[in-house]
C-alpha cells in the first residue's frame, strides 16, 4: 500500500512540474484585436525520423508504390501522436467553430480560427510542445510591366533560347508525360497559352489539379499575376513563354493578392504536393503526385520549417527547385527553403549572361554552397493574369526557378525514372559558365565554379539532357 502510494505521490509531483507549451507572443497579440487567430501546433514526441526510417527500411519497386507507402506510414505516425489533442478539440465547445488541417508529413496541427479559450486548452495539454504564429512571407519581384500586342515575340524568347530549350524541343522532347506544379500565387488557367495543358482541362475537373489551402476555392485564380507569370514560362503553348510546352501541370495557392506567402498555406501546399487532394482537400490520391515543384519564394535565412516537406519529396522523386531571393548582390543572402541542403537553389542571369543584380549570394548561413544553379530571371516574358491573351515581363529569381523547373521536366521525359539527386546531377553537370562580375564571397571569385554567384553556372536544356541520357 505504501509503494502505490508513493507511486500516486511521485504522479502527482510530476504534474504539477508539468509547464505549459510555450505560447509564441504573437499569438496574443492577435487574440488582443481578434476573437480568433491561426495557430500552428507542435507536438513533443513528434519524432518524424523514426517513420522516415520505417519507410526507408522497404524496398519498393515503382513510384507510386513510394507515394502511397510514404503516406501510409506518415499519416498513420501523424495520427497516433495527435489522436488526443484532435480529440480534445473535437470535443470543446470553444473549439467548434476551428477548421483542423493536419500536417501529415510533420506531424503538426493547424488549428485556424483558434480563439483566446481554444489556445489555453492546447498550451495546457500534455502533448503538445509549441504554438507558433502565422507568419507571412513577401515576394519580391524587381520589376513587372505589361507588354502591348506589338511587343510580344512569337519566337522563343531570351531566356528559352540562352538555355537551348529550343533545340531539345526539336527532338520531340517538349516535356510531355512529366506533371510539374507550382507553389505560388494561383494561375489563371483560361490563359491561351496555359488552358490547354492545365490538367484540370485534360480531366475536365479540377481535382487533384488545384488546391488552394485558404477558402478552398473550386476553380483555379490568380488574384496577383505572380503564379501566372511562373507558370507560363514552365509550360506555356504561346508566343515561345514556356521551357516545357509538352508538361501537364498543376498548381497551389500558397499566395495571397497582396503578394504575401501564409507559412501555414505553403505548409499545406507541401503536403498537397506529395499527395493531392479534390479542391475541398478530401480523398487524397497520392498517384496524382507531380514530378517537379517550382516555387518562386523564399523566406527567412536558415529556417528549418520545410525539411521535412524537403525529405519527403526527395524520397518520392518530386524535384524540389526555389528561388534563392533577392537580395543580392551582397554575400550571405540566400534565402530558405532554397538554402536548405534538399533544396535545389536558383538563382538569375541577364540576358548579357551575367549575374543579375538582385540575385541573393550564398554561402548559406551555415556556410554550405548555394545557389545550385543559375538561369535567366531579368526581363522575363510570360503570361499575364490580366486577360487571357496578355504577357508580362518580370524580373526576380522568381523567374529563373520556373526556367529550371522547364529543364527538368525536359530531363525528366527523357529519363523519367531518375531519382532527385540523378536529376540534380544532370542539371548541374550540364551547367554552362557565365560572364564573370569580379566578386568574391568566402573567399571564392565567381570565376571558379562552383561559386556563391551562380553555383554551378547557367542551366542548359541539351547538354543536361544529354547527361542524363549517357549516364542513366
Amino acid at each position: 500500500m505504501k509503494f502505490h502510494i508513493a507511486l500516486v505521490f511521485v504522479g502527482l509531483a510530476c504534474s504539477a512540474l508539468a509547464a505549459p507549451a510555450p505560447v509564441e507572443p504573437q499569438i496574443l497579440k492577435n487574440l488582443e484585436t481578434s476573437k480568433t487567430t491561426n495557430v500552428l501546433v507542435t507536438f513533443k514526441k513528434t519524432d518524424t525520423a523514426a517513420a522516415f526510417a520505417r519507410f526507408d527500411s522497404l524496398a519498393l519497386a515503382t513510384r507510386d508504390a513510394k507515394l502511397n507507402t510514404m503516406y501510409a506510414i506518415l499519416k498513420d505516425h501523424a495520427d497516433t501522436v495527435q489522436a488526443d489533442v484532435i480529440a480534445m478539440l473535437e470535443k470543446s465547445d470553444s473549439s467548434k467553430n476551428t477548421d483542423i488541417r493536419q500536417l501529415w508529413i510533420s506531424a503538426e496541427l493547424i488549428v485556424r480560427n483558434a480563439d483566446k479559450d481554444t489556445v489555453e486548452s492546447l498550451r495546457n495539454h500534455p502533448d503538445v510542445g509549441s504554438l507558433v504564429a502565422e507568419k507571412f512571407f513577401p515576394l519580391e519581384p524587381v520589376e513587372r510591366r505589361e507588354l502591348n500586342k506589338d511587343e510580344i515575340n512569337p519566337q522563343a524568347q531570351w531566356g528559352v533560347d540562352a538555355i537551348h530549350a529550343g533545340t531539345v524541343h526539336s527532338r520531340g522532347n517538349r516535356g510531355q508525360g512529366i506533371v510539374v506544379v507550382n507553389v505560388d500565387t494561383g494561375v489563371r488557367h483560361t490563359h491561351v497559352a496555359l488552358k490547354s495543358n492545365f490538367r484540370g482541362t485534360i480531366q475536365a475537373n479540377n481535382n487533384y489539379a488545384w488546391y488552394a489551402p485558404t477558402g478552398h476555392a473550386a476553380n483555379p485564380f490568380d488574384d496577383h499575376g505572380h503564379g501566372t507569370h511562373t507558370m507560363g514560362t514552365i509550360a506555356g503553348t504561346a508566343n515561345g513563354i514556356g521551357v516545357a510546352p509538352g508538361a501537364t501541370w498543376i498548381a497551389c495557392k500558397g499566395c495571397d493578392a497582396n503578394a504575401y506567402c501564409s507559412a501555414f498555406d505553403l505548409r499545406e501546399c507541401g503536403n498537397w504536393v506529395t499527395c493531392p487532394t479534390n479542391t475541398a482537400g478530401t480523398n487524397p490520391d497520392c498517384t496524382k503526385a507531380p514530378n517537379v515543384s517550382s516555387n518562386s519564394w523564399s523566406g527567412i535565412q536558415g529556417d528549418v520549417g520545410y525539411d521535412d516537406i524537403l525529405a519527403a519529396w526527395r524520397r518520392v522523386n518530386i524535384v524540389p527547385l526555389y528561388s534563392i531571393g533577392n537580395n543580392g548582390p551582397t554575400c550571405r543572402t540566400a534565402q530558405s527553403p532554397g538554402d536548405r541542403p534538399n533544396a535545389i537553389g536558383v538563382g538569375s542571369i541577364t540576358v548579357d549572361n551575367v549575374i543579375s543584380s538582385f540575385s541573393s549570394v550564398g554561402p548559406t548561413i551555415d556556410g554550405r554552397m548555394k545557389p545550385d544553379v543559375a538561369a535567366p530571371g531579368s526581363f522575363v516574358v510570360s503570361a499575364s493574369s490580366d486577360s487571357d491573351t496578355g504577357y508580362e515581363t518580370w524580373s526576380g529569381t522568381s523567374m529563373a526557378c520556373p526556367h529550371a523547373a522547364g529543364v527538368s521536366a525536359l530531363i525528366l521525359h527523357d529519363r523519367p525514372n531518375l531519382n532527385v539527386d540523378q536529376l540534380q546531377a544532370a542539371l548541374v553537370n550540364g551547367c554552362q559558365r557565365i560572364s564573370a562580375s569580379g566578386i568574391t564571397c568566402n573567399g571564392v571569385s565567381d570565376n571558379v565554379y562552383p561559386n556563391y554567384q551562380v553555383g554551378a553556372g547557367r542551366i542548359d536544356a541539351v547538354a543536361s539532357t544529354n547527361f542524363a541520357i549517357a549516364n542513366y
